[in-house]
Formats: C-alpha cells, structure tokens, sequence
C-alpha cells in the first residue's frame, strides 16, 4: 500500500474508523480499492481511498457498482472516495460524485494536516471546553452594570452563581418584597 494511502488510514482510524480487508466485499461481490474504512460509534460513513495509480474510468466503474451494490443489500452508509494525489477532470468528478462525496487531497504523501483539512467532514469536531477562554460571564456582567450595580443586582448575580432555581426563586422573593412595600404604602402604613 503507498505512503499516502497509509497516512489517510491513521487519520480515519485515530478519528475512530474501522479499516476493512482488501478487497472490500460486499455481499458477496469484490471491490479493488486501495483500501477502505467503515464509521463505528457516530459515523457510519464507508470511506473507500483510491490513488493516482487507479485509471479514473476504472475508479468510476467500481465506485458505480459499488453504489449498485449498497443499494441492493438497502444500506444505509453514506460513501465517501478520497483520491490521493490525483485531480480529476469534471466530467469524470461529476461521474464519481453521482455515487459518492468526493474528497481530493492532491499530494502523494500528504502531512496529517493536510489530510485532516481533506476529510474535515468525516472527522468529529472539536469543540473547546467550556470557559476556555475569557472570563465568567458574570464577572462580565458586573464589570458592564459598573457603578449602577446594585445590592439587588448583587443578589441576582450571586444566585445565578447557584443556579437558574435560584434565580427564579430570588425574582420571586423581589416581586413579592416590592408588591408587599407597594401595598403598604398604599394603605398608608
């Protein structure tokens, strides 16, 4: 197997893809690309590679019946064909993309970036960890009420410290504090 096609694997399978056996079988008929891998857990992708080496009207043949074939046993998989080191014309781009995603990374061996910018949407995504960056929101709010903060704004902040119940629940006590002190000066007590 090439170097590029090798270095694509240790991506998708560090990405939690699982590599098939070569040739790819299914139901029963045999597929020759220069390898492939299956999603497990999230992913269900089928992701199949193909390098410079495979003739392009070829590379169309199999992919079609690979399509065929996933069809007829009702799989569910979303296909996807990296070619390594290879463009395509647009009419035989448009011929695989009839059957697959299409996801071209140009260099015969390609560094790990390169090759996790080519498949980005196969790959999960990264999310930062919460607060990761910046301050508290609160902090943000106290700093943007500035000189206004006041002892009532204190007390929401602090509850929301606590929790969305005890906000509410501190609303609660202020509505009922100011309907209580409005009452009151109604009556005149």
């Amino acid at each position: 197997m090439e170097m590029g096609a090798e270095s694509v694997l240790q991506v998708l399978e560090n990405a939690g893809f699982e590599r098939l056996p070569r040739p790819l079988v299914v139901a029963g008929s045999s597929f020759d690309f220069d390898a492939a891998v299956k999603g497990t857990g999230i992913s269900h992708d089928l992701v199949v590679l193909a390098t410079s080496n495979t003739p392009k009207s070829r590379l169309v043949r199999l992919l079609s019946g690979l399509s065929r074939t996933l069809d007829q046993v009702e799989s569910r998989r979303p296909v996807s064909l990296v070619l390594i080191g290879t463009t395509t014309d647009a009419r035989t781009t448009a011929s695989l993309e009839q059957h697959a995603r299409v996801l071209t990374i140009e260099s015969e061996d390609p560094r790990p970036e390169q090759i996790s910018r080519a498949v980005a949407v196969l790959l999960p995504l990264n999310l930062p960890a919460e607060q990761s960056q910046g301050r508290p929101p609160l902090a943000v709010v106290a700093e943007k009420l500035g000189g206004a903060l006041s002892k009532e704004h204190q007390k929401f902040i602090d509850a929301a410290q606590v929790g969305p119940d005890e906000v509410q629940e501190s609303l609660r006590r202020y509505i009922d504090a100011a309907v209580r002190d409005g009452s009151s000066e109604e009556s005149g007590v």
